[in-house]
């Protein structure tokens, strides 16, 4: 098989979705520990397990759809300040932090485009193309 056939490397922000997946896993952690009690956990409890298959599906969502980055990186920012009031202040803070280290990564990740830099544009080009 000659590399001219094989299909080209889509990069993937691997890293914020590793740190989403491990922040969904703390979050749902302490209150899944034991599923029997979840009723008695009341809001919180669910709150927590409801915000971790949401971090969870972010973390999925960046993967499979690396250009919509982000969207997936703004609603887990969005999911990790939530988690603050609605989860155990945040899964004990660690939860927190990890989702919105997951978010900030996902918003800073940026596709490569082949390697190369494209050139610097002067703000009157810009504004040119832009009307």
């Amino acid at each position: 098989m000659s590399a001219a056939s094989t299909p080209p490397r889509r990069p993937r922000p691997v890293a914020a979705c590793l740190v989403l997946a491990l922040a969904a896993a703390e979050l749902g952690s302490f209150p899944l520990a034991r599923p029997s009690l979840l009723g008695l956990q009341g809001i919180s409890g669910a709150g927590a397990v409801l915000l971790a298959a949401a971090l969870l599906a972010c973390a999925a969502h960046l993967w499979v759809r690396p250009a919509n980055a982000t969207t997936s990186g703004a609603a887990a920012l969005v999911l990790g300040l939530l988690s603050y009031p609605l989860a155990n202040l945040g899964g004990f803070l660690i939860g927190m932090f990890l989702a919105l280290l997951g978010g900030s990564l996902a918003l800073a990740w940026r596709k490569d485009e082949g390697g190369s830099e494209a050139a610097p544009v002067s703000v009157d080009e810009a504004v040119d193309a832009a009307w």
